[in-house]
Order: C-alpha cells, then sequence, then structure tokens
C-alpha cells in the first residue's frame, strides 16, 4: 500500500483518531465515570442513613414525650418493689396490716422472711407472680436479684424472698389481715394460708406465706453518662445539587 496515496493517508488518520479516542477515554474519561458512580452511591447510602436516623429521632422525641408519664411508673414500681430487701420496712409495713386487721402488734407472733435470691425457681414463677401480684394491686415486673444482704445483683431481673408471717386472732380479722397484706403498697403475693384454733372460742392461729419482690431502680435519663460517640451522622446537603 502506498502510504502517501490519499485512501492510506485516510485509514491512517481514521486509526489514530481511535487511538486519541481511546487514551482520552482510558485518561479522563473512564475514571471520571467511575468517580461519578462512586459519588451516586454515596449519595445513596447518605440517604438511606438519614431515614434511619429520621427514625430513631422519632422514636426519641415520642420517649420524651412519655417520659414524665415513665417517671410515675417508675416511682410507683419502686415502692412496690424497693431496689433492696429492707426488713424494718417490711416488718412495720406487716404490723401496721395486722393493727388496722384488729390483730394488733401482739398477735403477731412469727413474722420472718428469707434473703431475696434468683433462680430456675424463681425464673419459672415470674409468670405466676405477676398474675397473682396484679389481683393483690401489684404487677410484678422484671427485677435484679439481691444476695443475703438484700442487695440487688447487678444484672439479673427479679429476686423474690419469702415471707411467713403467723399471728393469733379473730376468722374475721384474719380475713382482714390477708386483704391487707395483698394490698399493702410494697407487693406481697400470698401462696399458702394454715388456719388452726377453737372456733367455739373464736381464737385461731393463721400462718401465711407469700413472696415479696426485690428490683433495681430505674435509671433516670437525666442521670444516665453522655453519650461518647455518635451512632451517625444525617447529611445537610445532596451532592447532587
Amino acid at each position: 500500500m502506498d502510504l502517501t496515496s490519499p485512501t492510506a493517508t485516510k485509514v491512517l488518520g481514521g486509526l489514530g483518531l481511535l487511538v486519541v479516542a481511546a487514551l482520552g477515554w482510558t485518561v479522563a474519561v473512564g475514571p471520571e465515570t467511575s468517580t461519578l458512580a462512586e459519588t451516586r452511591q454515596s449519595v445513596a447510602d447518605i440517604r438511606d442513613q438519614n431515614a434511619v436516623l429520621t427514625t430513631q429521632l422519632a422514636s426519641l422525641v415520642k420517649q420524651q414525650q412519655q417520659l414524665p408519664e415513665t417517671r410515675r411508673t417508675a416511682r410507683r414500681m419502686a415502692q412496690k418493689f424497693p431496689a433492696t430487701a429492707d426488713q424494718p420496712g417490711l416488718f412495720e409495713a406487716v404490723t401496721t396490716a395486722a393493727v388496722d386487721a384488729g390483730i394488733g402488734a401482739q398477735g403477731v407472733t412469727t413474722l420472718t422472711p428469707t434473703p431475696p435470691v434468683i433462680g430456675a425457681a424463681g425464673v419459672a414463677a415470674d409468670g405466676a407472680a405477676a398474675d397473682g401480684a396484679a389481683a393483690g394491686g401489684a404487677a410484678a415486673d422484671g427485677a435484679p436479684a439481691a444476695g443475703a444482704a438484700g442487695a440487688p445483683a447487678a444484672g439479673a431481673q427479679l429476686a423474690r424472698q419469702t415471707v411467713t408471717v403467723a399471728v393469733t386472732g379473730s376468722y374475721d380479722q384474719t380475713q382482714v389481715l390477708l386483704e391487707n397484706l395483698e394490698h399493702m403498697p410494697r407487693a406481697y403475693l400470698v401462696t399458702s394460708v394454715s388456719v388452726s384454733g377453737d372456733p367455739a372460742a373464736g381464737v385461731f392461729t393463721t400462718s401465711i406465706t407469700g413472696d415479696m419482690f426485690v428490683m433495681s431502680p430505674v435509671e433516670d435519663p437525666d442521670d444516665a453518662p453522655a453519650a461518647g460517640t455518635t451512632t451517625g451522622t444525617a447529611a445537610t446537603t445532596d451532592p447532587e445539587g
């Protein structure tokens, strides 16, 4: 082929243009196209992240609106399920229930609480505790365990202690006492009642066995430590404009 001929010149010129176009795509257009694809993917990721953060923000706003009622509920729960065994308070509450029933403090012959514990038996009985406590004016909820000293153990959910009360009084007084025990500010789940005595004399000795519960206090959000890091950052501008 004569390279000086018009036809050869056209062929060589066309090939040169193809080479220049290929080099231009490789050097300039190709990287820009890849960068644009990455930018678009980044925009999509940021939009998805913003949607998640918007949902989280709406949930937090709702929780903030419900916070006063949550605090009131926490105070009621702390009264029904104290943070410690509080044996002095327990003795006072049971004695008050007996006095209000007409039995009197001297009629309480036995008042024996066991240390709060948590275990398989306590976990299995949680459902029954919740039902029984609700019937007696208390609802058993999750609570931490307590050791022999009566302090809740970290990470536990519910601690219970068995409280045995023995009283001497009339049948009517004993009935009122049972009602008083089930309606004490502190939850008391009666599990068994044993009555003995002389019906003719009208004096009975009654042994009452039940459970009380221990729960660590609910942490107030205002007392919680500030978060050290954020879970995400919402984009304020759209890279595509």
